[in-house]
């Protein structure tokens, strides 16, 4: 249970991040602002730039902390305590100015904190179960995943920005604890380097983050114009809860593949099951058929999820690792930032011809974007020590 208790921020991370980013930002511009989807496109893009930043600065920065003090958590704190006032803001900000400058403070707190949080894994696991470990920080992650939606749904103003700010919180108190009672993980600090394996996950990752980023931010639309549905924002909510309890499952089932086998063979099957789910979805024309394709597409995510998670940590140096991990997880900040710049004109231009036609297409992009990425991870090579796999074999 060690590892589940040091992924417990990310419990409390990704359910903010669900909750905003995908219910919550969408249904505030379009409240404050006339034009929403060109809007939400502009602030999402801005945002997730300012994120990658922020995650490098921070991830080299927490490398030397730890080299000297042994951890990291001074940032998980300074990093929640910014956070919090600004989770306050985007649900009271009266114009759209001020919701600029709400996000932009979330986005600084949550990557101070994020950033060196990601290397926690390969702080305190060793090698040989970073597999199971990376599915303890997938079912975390698709907890909050789950349960910031739901928060979404069922509340709504400041009783809404506490309780998702207490899912934080309570999240750092328990990771917190649980690093307190562990000795101090001191290592050297390298300068971060990126050999070609480093390389090929990074831009393996975008591509399918691409894909994912598209699907979350546009599903908003696909339910408000493409199956017309009039309040928008809950079965938006459902839509997100079902993919997100679907990926627990499919998160807890791959650990143990993500040590014994090809992870390239989990990232593989897991793609192919989200593109085959997602094609469903962009043909549906009732709530009933996209919620049994969003519990498809969610399960094969949570499979990904981890399997990405165990590759990063097999071929990042752990040396640099909250260095490498600031730039691993560009693979997910860029999406955000390119995601809604290609997509959101493309919806615009087809919405205009038939209503509803935009976000479909924008579905239908999405298997494109895994489709490549899933492709590109087959350049990667890993390689399995005799001795890691014998202590995996001994361990199961």
């Amino acid at each position: 249970m060690r590892a589940a208790r040091l992924g417990a921020l990310w419990f409390g991370i990704q359910a903010v991040w669900a909750a905003v980013l995908g219910v919550v930002l969408q249904d505030r511009v379009s409240a404050l602002d006339p034009h929403a989807v060109t809007s939400f496109a502009l602030l999402a893009s801005t945002g997730a730039a300012f994120a990658a930043v922020v995650q490098i600065v921070a991830g080299i920065a927490s490398d030397r902390l730890r080299a000297r003090t042994g951890d990291r958590r001074l940032f998980y704190r300074v990093g929640v305590g910014l956070a919090v006032p600004a989770i306050v803001g985007i649900v009271v900000a009266p114009t759209f100015t001020a919701l600029w400058v709400a996000v932009m403070l979330l986005q600084l707190g949550m990557n101070v904190a994020g950033g060196p949080y990601q290397a926690i894994v390969p702080d305190y696991v060793e090698p040989q179960r970073v597999g199971r470990a990376s599915s303890w920080m997938s079912v975390n992650q698709f907890c909050g995943s789950f349960t910031g939606p739901l928060l979404a749904t069922l509340l709504h103003g400041v009783a809404f920005a506490v309780a998702l700010a207490g899912c934080l919180v309570g999240g750092l108190w328990v990771t917190d604890a649980a690093i307190a009672r562990l000795p101090r993980s001191y290592a050297p600090h390298a300068a971060l380097r990126l050999d070609a394996n480093g390389r090929i996950v990074l831009i393996s990752r975008a591509l399918i983050n691409l894909g994912f980023y598209t699907l979350v931010g546009f599903l908003f639309f696909f339910v408000r114009e493409s199956l017309d549905v009039r309040d928008a924002r809950t079965t938006t909510g459902i839509l997100s809860l079902a993919f997100t309890l679907a990926g627990v499952l499919g998160a807890a089932a791959a650990g143990r593949a993500a040590d014994r086998i090809d992870k390239r063979l989990v990232v593989t099957g897991a793609c192919l099951a989200i593109a085959l789910a997602v094609g469903a979805f962009a043909a549906a024309r009732s709530v009933p058929a996209a919620l049994a394709c969003a519990l498809a597409s969610g399960a094969a995510w949570g499979a990904f999820f981890t399997a990405d998670w165990a590759i990063a940590y097999a071929v990042l140096p752990r040396d640099a690792m909250a260095a490498a991990m600031g730039v691993w997880n560009l693979g997910a900040a860029i999406p955000q930032i390119v995601a809604p710049i290609i997509t959101a004109p493309l919806v615009t231009v087809l919405d205009a011809r038939s209503a509803g036609l935009g976000p479909r297409a924008a579905l239908a992009l999405v298997i494109v974007e895994f489709a490549l990425g899933t492709a590109y991870i087959w350049r990667l090579q890993l390689r399995v020590s005799a001795a890691s796999s014998a202590a995996v074999n001994a361990s199961g």
